[in-house]
């Protein structure tokens, strides 16, 4: 049976718990230097080892105790302080002015301390401080947990879970502190516990930072390049293979893509597209999904729409691209579309059978002179040739 740890051994273990996790945030931020946070949350358990540390030099200090103590006191709630800063900015990926303010409250919580005369009482000075590190732990889950909705990622429930245990030891710590003969091993087993808990915080922040990391990337993949509208395999993983009635496909194409490449340069060319690309996508519904088709060619999926508003819809995208005007080389340019519009008109269809369909009236809007939409009816169209013009301009 393993010996029972003393605990000046467990808060050795303790302090040294703080300053391995903060190691651990320093290298995980050497490794990606995007995460906002991440030095604040390394500083901030530095900060809480450091006080640890000051506390024990004014043992061996007579006369200066009291005032290594306050030293260290400070010292350990501002490192929580900042630690609550840090897993603001981690969680939030976003820096807020207003949130510095929190420092305001070590030196308030000291402020009290000295004008009430507790701070000669170690029992007064260790129940103020585990009282305070408890709420800003609580406030650092709470914060987690509340971004969840913003950016939800797996990991946030246990890293919150993990900081909440460490609040309810460090509450523990002061309850032992306070009653001393009913809670004697209180005190000394939640600080052995909390030695884990400050290692799965390291790791959940971490596992935060590569889930973060791998969602980036996963959105960056349905991305194309040149535009940063989604690309053909995105909109092809969001478009439900069996499509209803009133669902509508929109396949769209810039006018004489070429001879702007020809006139203006591929540079010219490529701003034109990622002009109009934007403009499509920031004017399509919530609903809807867009992607580049290749080329100079876009699709849209409207669920639900109906053939009027989708024709309505459609004619709107048209005019709102074609009064943009580009500069080129001291010239005016303006691009055009042409579309081709297909609405399911059953109660179920494929939507490769919808695609096809917008297709060949595009090809039809190409063909009777570009700049203009047509809406697929099959009446109009007999083994994929245009039998007659069906325009709507």
């Amino acid at each position: 049976m393993l010996p029972e740890l003393d605990l000046p051994t467990v808060l050795i273990l303790h302090k040294l718990s703080f300053v391995v996790a903060g190691l651990c945030f320093i290298y995980v931020r050497s490794q990606s230097r995007e995460s906002v946070g991440l030095g604040l949350l390394a500083i901030g358990f530095f900060l809480v080892a450091m006080a640890s540390i000051l506390v024990g030099v004014g043992f061996f200090l007579p006369g200066r105790e009291y005032l290594f103590a306050m030293a260290g006191m400070f010292a350990g709630l501002v490192g929580y302080a900042v630690f609550w800063l840090g897993m603001c900015r981690i969680s939030r990926q976003r820096k807020g002015n207003r949130e510095w303010l929190v420092l305001t409250l070590p030196v308030v919580v000291c402020l009290v301390l000295i004008a009430t005369g507790l701070y000669d009482s170690p029992h007064s000075r260790t129940i103020a401080f585990q009282t305070t590190a408890a709420s800003l732990l609580f406030a650092s889950a709470l914060t987690v947990r509340a971004d969840n909705v913003t950016e939800p990622l797996p990991v946030r429930k246990p890293l919150a879970v993990s900081i909440i245990i460490a609040a309810v030891l460090t509450l523990l710590v002061a309850v032992g502190v306070a009653f001393p003969l009913t809670a004697i091993n209180i005190a000394r087993n939640a600080f052995f516990a909390s030695i884990i808990c400050h290692f799965a915080i390291a790791f959940f922040v971490m596992a935060l930072v590569k889930e973060r990391t791998e969602e980036r990337l996963r959105g960056l993949v349905g991305l194309d390049v040149l535009t940063g509208v989604p690309n053909r395999h995105s909109f092809s993983s969001r478009l439900p293979e069996t499509v209803r009635y009133g669902d509508a496909i929109v396949m769209i194409d810039i006018d004489h893509f070429k001879r702007i490449n020809d006139n203006f340069g591929h540079l010219a060319g490529d701003e034109i597209l990622a002009r109009v690309a934007r403009e499509l996508f920031t004017r399509i519904r919530p609903v809807d999904s867009f992607a580049r088709f290749g080329g100079e060619e876009f699709i849209l999926y409207q669920p639900d729409i109906g053939k009027d508003e989708a024709v309505a819809f459609a004619g709107t995208l048209q005019n709102v691209v074609s009064s943009i005007t580009h500069r080129m080389d001291d010239q005016t340019v303006v691009a055009t579309l042409s579309m081709g519009i297909a609405v399911c008109d059953e109660k179920t269809s494929t939507a490769m059978s919808l695609i096809k369909k917008a297709d060949m009236a595009l090809y039809a809007s190409k063909a009777s002179g570009r700049d203009r939409l047509t809406l697929y009816r099959a009446e109009d169209f007999v083994d994929g040739q245009v039998q007659q013009r069906s325009n709507y301009t």
